[in-house]
């Protein structure tokens, strides 16, 4: 783990209290190797984007499956990320990686387009990305996106690039080395995103790996894990489709995906476990791709807009078809709710019963909220509704 003079201000640290050991990278690459070899290591794996490259130059040393670290923002970051695949002819989005905003404004107003999209050139940033419709909005959103990735991150690019369709899709991959040597990439799942009017995340979709349109996606992700030099371990990309360009990535990070409350319900859709393939990919002998069978299951992650209540954790947790909820919407939680981080899984073989459940659930948010409301003015609320 990287030291706390090492690590970006706003980046958390990692407080997992169940390791058999750790070592504190304090800026000495030499001792960092010397120290895991001592431990007999046999992966390196990055915990976010600001591990990247550490990682990969540590496995290199190693001589542990590793990309060339050499290329590192190939793996994290988006700017570099859209250049790679520009000159290898992959369809990219347009844009310019910049710390300057004067270089920013002048691409913007040479490209002259319908909108735009400006976010940290670093991906997993927790800074959302800002649409802008012109070159007055990229100059007022501008400093303080770029202060809030410098602190995230420790860098203070940014990537300014086209607006593109709103719906956006995450592919999840696991590559190995193949039996010649050569990294073998395998898709895993993948999801589609669904924002509101004010484009706020509002459900997540399990794809089914035979439809068109998922097979272009993930025919379109394996030319990028190619361009983008992945030779081992989890990717998660972020892709658009344009209808006149097809799939376009926004953005690739090859580091595990944040657990989340689907994994354990993706064994049943999908009849394999992806945390599980992750994690045999640094193994000599990795499980073999799964083949592309037809979705079993439904399966709907649904992000809440307010912070759940205990008795709206109660009623979510009796409807029919919810698999999984998060840790505040758990039975006995002690995890304070939080407003736009609350999920919960809905997962069934009847599509039209997970729809149903799907609008309940926001019905009952709607309701939670006007109570909230109510309350705030003092005015008497009716009893909350029942899940029949």
């Amino acid at each position: 783990m990287l030291s706390p003079r090492l690590r970006p201000l706003d980046l958390p640290a990692d407080t997992n209290t169940s390791y058999a050991d750790t070592v504190e990278h304090h800026g000495s690459l030499r001792l960092t190797v010397k120290a895991l070899r001592a431990m007999g290591v046999s992966a390196v794996v990055p915990g976010s984007a600001a591990g990247v490259e550490l990682a990969e130059r540590i496995a290199w040393h190693l001589g542990r499956p590793s990309a060339d670290p050499a290329s590192s923002p190939l793996r994290y970051d988006r700017g570099a990320q859209a250049t790679a695949l520009e000159r290898a002819g992959v369809p990219a989005l347009r844009g310019v990686r910049s710390s300057s905003l004067a270089e920013a404004l002048r691409w913007a107003d040479a490209a002259n387009l319908d909108g735009y999209s400006l976010a940290p050139a670093t991906v997993g940033t927790p800074v959302p990305a800002v649409l802008c419709a012109n070159e007055r909005e990229i100059e007022a959103a501008w400093p303080a996106l770029r202060r809030a990735a410098a602190r995230h991150s420790g860098a203070a690019q940014m990537v300014l690039t086209e607006r593109v369709a709103p719906r956006a899709y995450v592919i999840h991959s696991v590559t190995a080395p193949g039996p010649a040597g050569l990294p073998e990439h395998g898709i895993t799942d993948v999801w589609s995103e669904v924002r509101d009017r004010d484009g706020a995340l509002d459900r997540t979709d399990l794809l089914d790996r035979g439809q068109l349109l998922t097979r272009a996606l993930s025919m379109y992700v394996l030319r990028v894990l190619d361009v983008l030099g992945v030779a081992c371990g989890p990717v998660t990309c972020r892709v658009v489709f344009s209808e006149g360009r097809g799939p376009l990535l926004v953005s690739a990070l090859a580091a595990p995906p944040p657990l989340s409350p689907a994994d354990a319900v993706m064994r049943a859709a999908i009849g394999a476990d992806p945390v599980a393939r992750a994690v045999d990919a640094w193994l000599p002998a990795p499980t073999a791709e799964p083949h592309s069978s037809p979705l079993r299951r439904r399966v709907v992650r649904v992000h809440l807009r307010t912070a759940p209540n205990a008795l709206l954790g109660r009623i979510v947790r009796r409807l029919p078809t919810v698999a999984a909820v998060s840790d505040d919407l758990a039975e006995g939680a002690g995890t304070p709710a939080v407003a736009d981080q609350s999920e919960v899984v809905l997962s069934s073989s009847a599509p039209e019963a997970v729809e149903t459940d799907y609008r309940v659930l926001r019905a009952l948010e709607r309701e939670t909220l006007a109570r909230k409301t109510a309350h705030k003015r003092g005015a008497p609320t009716d009893h909350f509704p029942t899940a029949s």
